[in-house]
């Protein structure tokens, strides 16, 4: 049955319903060490060609703080012409240690595995990565897969798989299972990093638009933890994701999907260098499809100038079922320290093509606009919201009113966030 639309104009908003985020997280204990983690649930990468897909459902931390943590999860994920997933979940956080020091954890959890139209499957894949620095600057690990289901065609697979457990498919590709890399400095260096997968692919030939070589990763996840001199400045933090829908309703909760290449700022900035996070299309039945998503961390932590500036750009966008598209949609969130102190938030949006219900929607259209969608619910366009040292930018915030889309009263999805702040000492 076809659903009947037409649009409401509603008086423009002043805030957005979810407000500037306030940096909790930044709050943790101050340690000497600078810890830098990430987890997925797939990433593809084929050198020497533009064949690339960043982690999917990342979870990361980049910062000198324990008590710092980020989780995510999503629907599925596809990689064309050789893999599909069911859930991913990813967790990443630092801990204090007991007696001194302290410990990083990236994790990630995936199920349905399907590659290579069934080569290798398996009902759920979990991987745990554990970094650590003790009081004394002594570095240890953990590092591990398990696997449920797991089937790979012409194999018999031991029933506990050991780290690194090499085999070949002919003519398709190279596996390694349960992988685990660690490489640690001196002793009492307070140096390590570590390297995990559940299970990790190397083309043999090409499949579909990948070439020999291309790499594919289920459950990647990375560690590193160094010492540090601190550096002087404010406290820098920031976040940007393409999309994320929520929709905790019962046994509908399967709808949900956390952050789409999701980035972060690290609390020291990034040196007034992009910090990327990119996914070449997200799919989410009839509820949402869009194109290459890509967001951007840029900051500078220092004793004179500081600056966040965090950026989400959205192309190909198509939203239940085609009710709402748009060629690109941007947002930016910006703060920065202005001279005589203080700090001054700008959040910005651009909209190329905007169609709701088939109106098109004008570039400039107020931020905060509110509009009612008939049988579906309200959509807020360019929504906007700053505080003297913090900024949020979301293009597209719809909340659902009636069931539709498979989709419950309450579900929320959110097109184009980004979220900047800047803490001066």
């Amino acid at each position: 049955m076809k659903i009947k639309t037409f649009i409401i104009p509603v008086t423009a908003a002043a805030v957005i319903a979810t407000a500037v985020v306030a940096p909790g997280a930044l709050f943790g204990a101050v340690t000497t060490h600078h810890m830098v983690g990430y987890a997925g649930g797939t990433a593809v990468q084929a050198l020497g060609t533009t064949v690339r897909s960043d982690f999917t459902s990342e979870s990361s931390v980049d910062t000198n703080q324990t008590g710092v943590s980020q989780a995510n999860t999503a629907a599925t994920a596809t990689v064309p012409s050789v893999a599909t997933v069911g859930v991913i979940n990813t967790a990443v956080k630092t801990t204090d240690l007991p007696g001194g020091g302290a410990a990083l954890t990236t994790a990630a959890q995936t199920a349905g595995i399907n590659l290579f139209n069934g080569a290798i499957v398996a009902q759920a894949i979990t991987t745990t990565d554990i970094a650590r620095v003790d009081a004394s600057n002594n570095t240890s690990s953990d590092i591990n897969t398990t696997f449920v289901g797991l089937k790979i065609a012409g194999f018999k697979l031991p029933v506990n798989i050991p780290k690194n457990f090499t085999l070949t498919i002919p003519n398709v590709a190279t596996v390694v299972l349960n992988g685990s890399f660690v490489s640690a400095g001196p002793a009492g260096s307070g140096t390590i990093m570590t390297l995990g997968a559940g299970l990790y692919v190397s083309l043999l030939k090409p499949r579909g638009p990948h070439p020999i070589g291309t790499e594919i990763f289920v459950n990647p996840t990375y560690g590193a933890i160094g010492t540090v001199t601190p550096v002087l400045g404010a406290t820098l933090g920031g976040y940007a994701y393409g999309s994320k829908v929520q929709a905790s309703a019962g046994h509908l909760l399967r709808a949900d999907s956390g952050p789409t290449a999701q980035v972060s700022m690290p609390s020291d900035g990034t040196a007034g260098k992009d910090k990327v996070n990119t996914t070449a299309t997200v799919s989410l039945d009839q509820i949402l499809n869009l194109g290459v998503v890509t967001d951007t961390a840029n900051g500078v932590k220092s004793d004179g100038t500081n600056y966040s500036t965090m950026t989400t750009k959205l192309a190909n966008v198509n939203l239940l079922g085609g009710l709402i598209k748009a060629d690109a949609l941007t947002g930016v969130a910006h703060v920065e320290q202005v001279p005589g102190g203080g700090t001054k938030a700008t959040a910005t949006t651009s909209l190329v093509n905007l169609v709701i219900a088939g109106q098109h929607i004008d570039v400039n259209v107020s931020p905060n606009t509110v509009i009612t969608i008939a049988n579906v619910g309200k959509v807020t366009i360019r929504g906007q919201a700053t505080s003297p040292n913090q900024a949020l930018v979301r293009v597209l915030d719809i909340k659902i009113s009636t069931a539709s889309y498979g989709l419950p009263v309450g579900a929320e999805v959110e097109v184009g966030t980004a979220a900047a702040w800047v803490l001066l000492p």
